[in-house]
Parts: structure tokens; C-alpha cells; sequence
């Protein structure tokens, strides 16, 4: 049984049965992705952990619906989306935060598998370039690098087109580029390379989707 043969058995339990044990089965298997996105967005441990137990409380309270989400992951990062809003929105005491206005912010043990052979030293220079992007590009990346999304997927939690999340990881690699200049022309193709061949991969599957 593959891991989306393994969630759907796990939601059809937790909706026709109320098990409680594939529901903590199902909490921690997205837990740690969703916490690191939620605090990505409110930069608080303590919040970000709230948000996303508020959105899995939804979840049991509604779970006899389990069995009309179509794509459970997405449904999971738009209602975190949505709740990490709400949490900001009360910090601010105002109304219609976007994503524009939040400074998501990228740890170093973020990056992806294939960056590992970097020295500690090059992971940071990547940590802070990738930091000096802007944030809604910055988090199209960390969801289709280190969370390994599809386009098609990124476009529905974040509301924007395909095209869009192509535009993103263009400037991304454009600005990267400018920030690593420091770095041999091998060195910085090399980072590069590591950082975005699975993107552009992922770019030309999602329009053949």
C-alpha cells in the first residue's frame, strides 16, 4: 500500500468509524509540514502549534465529510493557510492579511536532501539568500522544494495560477544568482542546480497535468 492508498484508508476509517487511532495516525503524518507552514506565517511556536491542532479539531468535528475532500493535502494547507491567518489577524487587530504582507522566513535545515553535501558554511549563504527573497516567492519555493508539491497543487493553496508559481521560481533563480555572486561560476551553478532541477522538473509535469 502506497502512502495516498495509506491516507485514504486512514480518512475512511476516521469518517465511517470515528477511529481514533488513524486520526492520530493522520495528525502525525502532516503535523510537522503543516506546523513548519503555518509558522512560516505567524513566526510563533506556540501559535503555529494551535493553528494547526484548530485545524485537525475541524477535521474530527466534520469528519463524516472526510469522504468528499479530494485532495486531502491541499485541503489541509489551505485550512492552515487560512487558520494561520486568522491567528495573525488577531495579533495585528486587523483584517485581509496576504500573503505579501507576512515575512515568511526559511531555516537551513529546510533544504532539500541534495543540498546536504554543502559545508555548513554554504548552507547558511543559501539560508540567507533564500531569506532575501521576496515572501510569497520564498514560499513557493519552500512548498515545491522541500515539501516536494506540484504546481497544480501550490496554484490551489495559494490561489494563484500555474503560470504565476513559474514566474516565482524564475525570480527566485534569477535573485539567488545575484545574491551568490561571491560564489565561483561553479559553485553558484552547482547550488543552483541542486536547488531547482526538481522545480524545473516539476514545471514541465504540471502542464502536461
Amino acid at each position: 500500500m502506497d502512502n495516498n492508498q495509506h491516507i485514504e484508508s486512514l480518512c475512511k476509517k476516521i469518517s465511517q468509524n470515528s477511529d481514533q487511532q488513524a486520526f492520530k495516525e493522520l495528525y502525525l503524518a502532516f503535523f510537522d509540514s503543516l506546523y513548519k507552514f503555518s509558522f512560516s506565517i505567524i513566526h510563533s511556536s506556540e501559535f503555529a502549534e494551535e493553528a494547526v491542532n484548530d485545524v485537525f479539531l475541524n477535521i474530527w468535528e466534520k469528519r463524516n465529510s472526510l469522504k468528499n475532500i479530494q485532495n486531502l493535502r491541499s485541503y489541509l494547507f489551505i485550512s492552515t493557510k487560512n487558520m494561520s491567518f486568522n491567528y495573525l489577524n488577531k495579533f495585528r487587530k486587523e483584517r485581509d492579511t496576504s500573503l505579501d504582507d507576512v515575512l515568511v522566513h526559511f531555516e537551513s535545515d529546510e533544504l532539500t536532501p541534495e543540498t546536504a553535501f554543502f559545508t555548513s558554511e554554504v548552507r547558511a549563504e543559501i539560508e540567507q539568500a533564500i531569506n532575501q527573497l521576496p515572501p510569497k516567492t520564498k514560499l513557493v519555493f519552500q512548498m515545491a522544494k522541500v515539501e516536494g508539491m506540484k504546481y497544480k497543487e501550490i496554484s490551489e493553496i495559494l490561489n494563484i495560477s500555474v503560470n504565476t508559481i513559474d514566474n516565482h521560481i524564475a525570480t527566485a533563480i534569477k535573485k539567488l544568482s545575484q545574491i551568490l555572486k561571491n560564489f565561483s561560476i561553479e559553485e553558484r551553478n552547482l547550488i543552483l542546480f541542486q536547488l531547482f532541477t526538481k522545480s524545473q522538473k516539476n514545471s514541465i509535469k504540471n502542464k502536461l497535468v
